[in-house]
């Protein structure tokens, strides 16, 4: 149990201070972009599509319109839509792939990643920086990852997917109050076939 809460404790200590350094300018600019767009989409791979697809559903909950790339019935992203790409690393080649491609039909691109200068924020509008170790920190060392600040425990993209839940799990609260939005008003919206 030691073990458990410790890793928590630091999980949370850190998605905290990595929410705390997104950019509020960027932050404003995802929120616009989101709000403007005919339909969102949704793109990453692994645990970063899981997180993004717990995303996409409370979008829905709130009356998005919103597709998760790769399902059977996601029509094909046009000008006024937006994508969210999430990749820790930035270089995801189905995410990278899906950026670039609705970068070419003019659809809005914004970037969740933990890697600032990347592939993914090259064909992306706006980019979110969630600073977090990914599954590949040799490739993309820090100060801190030089210095052996890092745990085994919260193994390669641990603390960027997390931190990036918590941060998208926040955004919905904000989306709610913009909208003004209650839980119940989100439960109407919720799947009654399960």
């Amino acid at each position: 149990m030691e073990i458990l809460r410790n890793t928590v404790q630091k999980i949370a200590k850190h998605a905290i201070e990595a929410i705390d350094k997104v950019d509020e300018a960027e932050l404003e600019m995802m929120i616009s972009k989101i709000m403007d767009a005919s339909s969102v989409f949704i793109v990453g791979t692994g645990r970063s599509e899981l997180i993004g697809k717990a995303f996409a559903m409370r979008l829905m909950h709130l009356g998005f319109k919103v597709h998760v790339v790769g399902d059977v019935t996601t029509p094909a992203i046009r000008d006024e839509d937006c994508l969210i790409a999430i990749s820790g690393s930035g270089e995801t080649k189905t995410v990278t792939l899906a950026a670039e491609t609705s970068r070419s039909v003019g659809a809005t691109v914004v970037a969740v990643t933990a890697t600032p200068e990347s592939t993914l924020t090259g064909y992306s509008d706006v980019v979110i920086c969630i600073p977090s170790k990914t599954k590949e920190p040799w490739k993309y060392y820090t100060s801190g990852v030089l210095r052996g600040e890092y745990d085994d425990l919260t193994p390669m993209g641990t603390l960027f997917e997390d931190s990036t839940h918590l941060f998208l799990d926040g955004l919905i609260a904000e989306f709610m109050s913009i909208l003004g939005k209650r839980e119940k008003d989100l439960k109407e919206r919720h799947a009654i076939i399960e």
